[in-house]
C-alpha cells in the first residue's frame, strides 16, 4: 500500500469513526456500510430509529471528496429524494497530515451539527 492509499484508508476510518460517534448521541443508528477492499468506494447510511430521517457519506475515488447527503424518509432510499448538503474535497499530499485530517473531519461534523440542531424542536 502506498503512501497515498494509506492516507485515504486513515481519514475514511476518522471520518467513520467520529461522524458515528456524533450521530449515535444524537439517536441515529449506522444502518448500512459498503466498502471495497481496496479503499475506493465508502458508504456509509446512518438513520433514527423510526428511519424517518438519515444521513449519507460516501467517498468518490475519482474525485476525492466526500459527498454528505440527508434523507427525510430512508425507507426505500433513493438518490431522488436525497439532499446534498455539501462535498469535502480531500488532498492526500499535504504536509502537517494530522492536523489537516482532523480540521477535515471537523468540517464534516460540523455540517451535521448545523443539520442536527435545525431538526431539534
Amino acid at each position: 500500500m502506498n503512501k497515498a492509499d494509506k492516507n485515504i484508508e486513515n481519514i475514511q476510518i476518522q471520518v467513520e469513526n467520529s461522524i458515528n460517534e456524533l450521530l449515535v448521541k444524537n439517536g441515529y443508528s449506522l444502518i448500512d456500510k459498503e466498502k471495497s477492499d481496496d479503499f475506493q468506494a465508502l458508504m456509509l447510511q446512518w438513520a433514527t430509529n423510526d428511519r424517518r430521517h438519515g444521513f449519507e457519506l460516501i467517498w468518490d475515488i475519482r474525485e476525492l471528496w466526500f459527498s454528505l447527503l440527508e434523507f427525510n424518509q430512508t425507507n426505500n432510499q433513493n438518490y431522488i429524494e436525497s439532499t446534498e448538503i455539501a462535498l469535502f474535497p480531500y488532498s492526500y499530499g499535504v504536509l502537517f497530515r494530522k492536523r489537516y485530517d482532523r480540521k477535515y473531519v471537523e468540517k464534516i461534523k460540523s455540517k451535521i451539527e448545523v443539520r442536527l440542531s435545525r431538526l431539534k424542536p
